[in-house]
């Protein structure tokens, strides 16, 4: 759960710092705060589905 607040918060950073790739600007600089915003994000996601217990 704490990646995925890290991502939204880097994305969020990014958005402050001029603009978003998914605003539509594509910089490095925006492609660099999404990228690695998606991929915090995208991480705890994986790691809440894996802590799930096994049903019967």
């Amino acid at each position: 759960m704490q990646d995925i607040f890290w991502g939204v918060v880097i994305i969020a950073i990014g958005l402050f710092m001029g603009g978003s790739g998914f605003l539509g600007e594509l910089t490095l600089v925006n492609f660099l705060f999404d990228g690695l915003g998606v991929f915090f994000i995208g991480k705890g996601a994986m790691s809440m589905v894996g802590q799930q217990e096994p049903t019967e």
